[in-house]
């Protein structure tokens, strides 16, 4: 399995000709099958693809972590650069995703509904976990055992012309899966990082999970916090954390204190074989 990052919030200092933005695009290779998770929020994940050498018209299936702008934006650029991949997102109520940091300051933070009209015949929506293409699967099963990030408690939904915080009932877990294990890809784990190993634990029991992939919504938290976050993850025995872009720097420095050499920072155009 190889995992490319196409773009993410930290950029390769050693390859400054590829371009950094708040969001994540991997581009997953498994066996003989090209998946991706994600597209940012523009095309500079296109733009990157041809500097890393990889082909968007090969996807096969791209999984939409959920319904924000930093994760979905750069739809419009997928469908351009590949005609036959099925985009899968979670099945969700027509509400409107904002955020809200005060009453004065509201945000659109959602996908381009128009957007996904205009491509209704490539787009597939989710009820429940399973498996949507060979050693690819979509988790909705998410359970509650533990907090969601306080980071959640500025973004909303408009629905029925009601404001109320986001259920994030729009967000899946995406898995990769092998003979060997299996890869954990969070998006943004709004609905907490442990929860989401929870549910590929859950939809997986027994199979050893390789890594956890992606950003962790820490950047509210409190070191203390982030610290038992961090714990808990070691716990697992999970060999490889892999975090960045709304993990937060400072949340991902105190991570790394408790997780030590397991943690990994992302970055754009980092590469990950398994």
């Amino acid at each position: 399995m190889r995992i490319t990052t196409l773009i993410e919030n930290h950029p390769d200092q050693n390859r400054p000709e590829l371009k950094a933005e708040h969001g994540v695009s991997f581009y997953i290779e498994v066996g003989d099958h090209v998946y991706m998770s994600d597209v940012g929020q523009s095309g500079n994940f296109a733009e990157n693809s041809v500097k890393l050498d990889v082909d968007l018209s090969q996807v096969e299936a791209l999984a939409i972590s959920h319904y924000h702008y930093d994760h979905g934006g750069g739809l419009g650029r997928f469908f351009q650069e590949n005609k036959k991949a099925a985009v899968f997102l979670r099945r969700s109520v027509e509400a409107e995703y904002l955020a809200v940091d005060d009453p004065e300051s509201i945000r659109y933070i959602g996908l381009d509904r128009g957007l996904l009209n205009q491509h209704m015949d490539r787009i597939i929506y989710v009820d429940n976990n399973q498996e949507v293409a060979p050693g690819f699967h979509l988790l909705t099963d998410i359970p509650g055992k533990y907090s969601k990030p306080h980071g959640d408690e500025r973004l909303k939904m408009r629905f029925e012309g009601e404001t109320k915080p986001d259920t994030f009932m729009h967000e899946m877990v995406t898995i990769v899966k092998e003979q060997e294990g299996i890869v954990v890809l969070t998006g943004c784990a709004h609905n907490g990082v442990l929860n989401m190993i929870t549910a590929a634990q859950n939809a997986f029991p027994g199979k050893p999970i390789r890594a956890v992939i992606g950003g962790f919504h820490l950047n509210r938290e409190d070191d203390e916090t982030v610290r038992e976050i961090g714990k808990k993850l070691l716990e697992l025995n999970i060999p490889k954390i892999v975090t960045g872009h709304c993990t937060g720097d400072h949340a991902t420095e105190v991570l790394g204190e408790v997780l030590g050499n397991r943690l990994q920072r992302l970055y754009t155009g980092m590469v990950m074989t398994f």
